[in-house]
């Protein structure tokens, strides 16, 4: 009878960790499966335990104090939230059901956790309390995680590279099933309604915390943990012992190592990179967006890659989308809305409440809105059924978002390939949903995250924890919400391992397989 060898990760830098994994040659061995395994205890639903947060810079509040937290936590989802109205959860009641199960001294960063878990479970995939993963346990495992179809592997970015190249995929983390380990982290990232996307796109930035999962499921703490990797074939399993680092790890989530820069590429296609929603980056974008698109103007197709480009404000898309308008095409109606009515708000006026200037979001009943838009509404409006109609007592009436063409941005007529993934999320959601199903226009990639709800932070009394809440309904043309849903590719094209590290983009290169073979039949054909 054989069985793996086990091997163990000295302790060290991180680096030095990564530069040994990376070098380590395990020579495994055929394994039978195992008889059984150890089980996770981690129940969704269980929100009692205030004993799961850090230790190192906790701080204390009293039971009443916590209960009182809570009762404000309840009053801000009733008076705020816009998602609670989407479901059927019965919220009140399960604060009562956490207030009753509060120690007489309560933890502020077990607070943390137990209210982090409790608002994903509305439907809410803006919904969590603000840097909670710095009120976890901070132990955690130096690298990252990664999917290629059903199976999970590990890598790192500095040295790019597998941990194990012989032995990729994992198995098992502590004798558990690494299934087990994604479900728990999704479930606690971002929530059971969540899109696939969204879950797997916040449960990879959770899985390296193994010390605070494993007290989520039940599992033995350990300054060590044991991690079963499978070959290519799967044939062959290595089990490798790997040191849990004390301090918090540096994780670089640049996945991909993506450019920055748009470029001409081979065979005459734009290649039109949008690396961000916000900051500096975008900024960058916007400025030189009409000299780059002047330069593709006689490309024969062109590829817009807004993978891994995150969140933000809208005014990427404004800049780029009117390119793909004719002078002559009515305002394009792609986004939806509607706000809560706070409660207890006498100043709250419609007309002026989005959190940004390029939310350019046009209200119906406002007669001083343009004609053309406010007649493209009304032909849109015919045919638009929301797979969820919040209630005209708790909301404003709809609010809609238009593109419209523009002189100053000539008409881009060639066909467009558009790159998107799990790294899109919310203002990026927005952006991808705008370009979906538009005339020449083909979506290739994974699933979006699936985010859209204009936040808001409400601060909690006693312990000061800030917990964001949604306060805007957000729909797709569609009629589909973003948040559960995200946003679907036309093709589905996904990431090979080696994509990951940045050592091969197979997604653009298979996007370029596409169009060149498009190019040769219509040159074939004329």
């Amino acid at each position: 009878m054989t069985c793996s060898k086990t091997r163990t990760i000295l302790r060290g830098s991180l680096k030095l960790v990564a530069t040994a994994l990376l070098a380590m040659a395990a020579t495994g061995v055929v394994m039978a499966a195992p008889k059984s395994a150890p089980l996770s205890q981690f129940k969704l639903y269980d929100l009692g335990r205030n004993d799961l947060g850090a230790k190192d810079g906790d701080s204390t509040i009293s039971r009443q104090q916590a209960m009182e937290d809570l009762d404000a936590l309840g009053d801000a989802i009733e008076g705020n939230s816009s998602y609670i109205w989407s479901t059927t959860f019965p919220y009140r009641d399960v604060i009562e059901g956490m207030k009753a199960q509060l120690p007489g001294k309560v933890s502020v960063n077990g607070l943390s956790t137990q209210i982090n878990k409790f608002v994903r479970l509305f439907g809410d995939d803006h919904a969590q309390v603000v840097e909670w993963t710095k009120r976890i346990p901070q132990g955690s495992l130096p690298f990252q995680f990664g999917k290629a179809d059903t199976r999970y592997f590990l890598f790192t970015l500095d040295p790019a590279g597998f941990v194990n190249p012989d032995y990729p995929y994992v198995r098992s983390i502590d004798g558990v099933l690494i299934d087990e380990w994604v479900r728990v982290a999704g479930d606690i990232g971002q929530g059971p309604y969540s899109a696939t996307a969204a879950r797997e796109s916040r449960g990879y930035r959770l899985l390296p915390y193994v010390d605070y999962l494993r007290r989520e499921m039940g599992l033995p703490v350990k300054p060590e943990a044991v991690l079963e990797m499978v070959s290519e074939n799967g044939r062959e399993s290595t089990r490798m012992t790997v040191p849990v680092a004390k301090a918090p790890v540096e994780r670089d989530l640049g996945t991909f190592r993506l450019p920055d820069e748009s470029r001409l590429l081979e065979g005459n296609v734009g290649y039109l990179r949008v690396p961000a929603h916000t900051g500096e980056k975008a900024k960058q974008f916007i400025a030189t967006v009409d000299t780059t698109m002047a330069g593709f103007r006689d490309t024969d197709a062109l590829i817009i890659d807004a993978r891994m480009s995150g969140g933000g404000a809208r005014r990427v898309l404004n800049s780029l989308f009117p390119y793909l308008m004719k002078p002559d095409d009515k305002p394009y109606v792609f986004n939806l809305v509607k706000l809560r009515l706070p409660e207890h708000d006498p100043d709250f006026g419609p007309l002026a409440v989005f959190d940004d200037d390029a939310k350019r979001f046009l209200y119906v009943p406002n007669p001083a809105n343009p004609e053309n838009e406010a007649e493209a509404y009304r032909e849109f409006a015919g045919s638009f059924h929301p797979v969820w109609n919040p209630p005209a007592e708790k909301f404003t009436d709809w609010y809609f978002m238009t593109q419209r063409p523009r002189a100053d941005k000539p008409h881009y007529d060639k066909p467009v390939y558009m790159l998107v993934d799990w790294g899109v999320g919310s203002a990026g959601d927005i952006f991808a949903s705008a370009f979906k199903g538009w005339r020449n226009v083909t979506m290739l990639g994974t699933p979006t995250m699936g985010r859209s709800g204009q936040g808001v932070v409400f601060p909690l009394p006693h312990s000061k924890l800030g917990v964001n809440l949604s306060t805007m309904a957000s729909f797709q043309k569609t009629g589909e919400r973003y948040d559960t849903a995200g946003i679907r590719p036309d093709i589905l094209v996904e990431p090979v391992p080696t994509d990951w590290f940045g050592a091969s983009d197979t997604m653009l290169d298979r996007t370029r397989a596409m169009i060149a073979a498009r190019l040769a039949d219509e040159a074939a054909a004329r």
